[in-house]
């Protein structure tokens, strides 16, 4: 189970809410910040610095995380601010995985650049959309969504993806077998949504 579903994770996020919440910003304008450290992460890869492009990342992701616990602690949870989140969190995304074109990495299985597609399609694109689908044709309701299986969501696939990014310097065929493995556990992921919400009466 994800962190911020737990109880633990919902009082810890809310704690770092509270500690931000005197930020003259909305958490909307925390979450589209959070594309500019991507893009500074994308242009630093551009430039086959992985460690610098990394740090900068993870400052997405963390403001990534900073934004809804503003908002929870702040009570201005909106399906709008909900909307604006993922839609900048595959953005950010995105860059991210487009990051890993700029370095020649050796193929383990498939080529590092097919790995990546199938991250994009499988991960950033197909497990998002079964979820959106089935609830926008009421094959699910949220009760149902919040049981949705998945071996590799979003939260779990970036640590992936960071892991592979902080091995290209030191282990180029580390850093392609962690891409094939997130291609394949993307896959899974959306089989299994695939299939749970298929089998949804």
């Amino acid at each position: 189970m994800p962190l911020k579903q737990t109880k633990l994770g919902s009082s810890f996020q809310l704690a770092i809410g509270n500690l931000f919440s005197f930020l003259p910003l909305t958490p909307n304008q925390v979450t589209v910040l959070s594309l500019l450290p991507a893009l500074a992460g994308f242009y630093f890869a551009s430039q086959h610095l992985p460690l610098h492009s990394l740090f900068f990342f993870i400052l997405a992701g963390a403001l990534d995380a900073l934004d809804g616990a503003m908002a929870r602690a702040r009570k201005q949870v909106s399906a709008k601010g909900a909307y604006i989140d993922g839609i900048v969190d595959r953005l950010v995304e995105f860059l991210l995985v487009l990051s890993f074109f700029f370095y020649p990495l050796p193929g383990f299985i498939l080529t590092s650049g097919i790995a990546l597609i199938l991250i994009l399609f499988f991960g950033s694109a197909m497990t998002s959309f079964a979820t959106a689908y089935a609830e926008h044709r009421h094959v699910a309701d949220s009760r149902k969504i919040a049981l949705q299986p998945g071996i590799l969501p979003r939260a779990e696939r970036l640590i992936l993806l960071f892991a592979a990014l902080a091995f290209i310097p030191y282990s180029p065929v580390a850093a392609s077998f962690i891409l094939f493995s997130g291609a394949v556990l993307c896959a899974i992921t959306f089989f299994q949504r695939f299939l749970f919400f298929a089998s949804q009466n």
